[in-house]
């Protein structure tokens, strides 16, 4: 990417439970061609896709981790790449805000931060190049994805509202800084961002309608 003022960093929320799962939904294997991989493997996938796409660093994706951070780790051969929140157990609204005060202490110019779930099976590499491009041609805008009238993840936030994002708390995750400023927010039509995974119910399904 030619425009040294746009430095997004993304985070990858990782850090659930899995209450509903009955098993760590994350390494969950999941059908791709002739092979399976894990969830997670196969969210970090598509987002390093359209990351090299736009010629932006990988070493911009944290995955924010919580309870199962030491198995998740097993998965990854730099282990830099994963963000552990140690208050990931509090909710949602923790880990992204602990993830985000991470990022900052790290590199104070990044301009904007993607929150991904990795959870969203259904995204693809198309899907996060449209996303960050369309916050590209608008970097003051908020831009998220829109499936139907509902607003969703992933959704790309300008330095304005970093301090917003640190304050949050409890399970509440960042979509109502969204709804709250409507007027500055862009959205991209993807219908298949409402596809997430909560039960190997979810994940049977998915594999079904492919």
């Amino acid at each position: 990417m030619n425009n040294p003022e746009y430095n997004l960093k993304i985070i990858l929320l990782a850090a659930g439970k899995s209450q509903r799962f009955n098993g760590i939904k994350l390494l969950a294997k999941i059908q791709q061609q002739d092979t399976s991989i894990t969830l997670i493997e196969h969210a970090l996938h598509q987002i390093s896709g359209a990351l090299n796409t736009l010629n932006i660093s990988q070493k911009n994706i944290r995955v924010a981790t919580g309870l199962y951070h030491s198995q998740l780790s097993a998965l990854f051969n730099d282990p830099n790449v994963l963000d552990y929140c140690e208050d990931a157990h509090l909710g949602l609204g923790h880990t992204i805000a602990q993830s985000v005060r991470h990022i900052l202490n790290n590199d104070q110019s990044t301009s904007h931060i993607m929150i991904a779930l990795a959870d969203q099976v259904a995204l693809s590499v198309d899907n996060y190049i449209a996303l960050i491009e369309e916050s590209v041609v608008s970097p003051t805008k908020l831009v998220c994805a829109k499936a139907g009238q509902e607003l969703m993840p992933p959704a790309i936030f300008t330095s304005a509202y970093f301090s917003e994002l640190t304050h949050l708390k409890g399970d509440k995750g960042a979509k109502p800084l969204l709804h709250k400023n409507k007027e500055n927010l862009k959205t991209v039509s993807i219908p298949h961002a409402e596809k997430d995974i909560d039960t190997r119910q979810d994940l049977d399904n998915w594999h079904n309608d492919k």
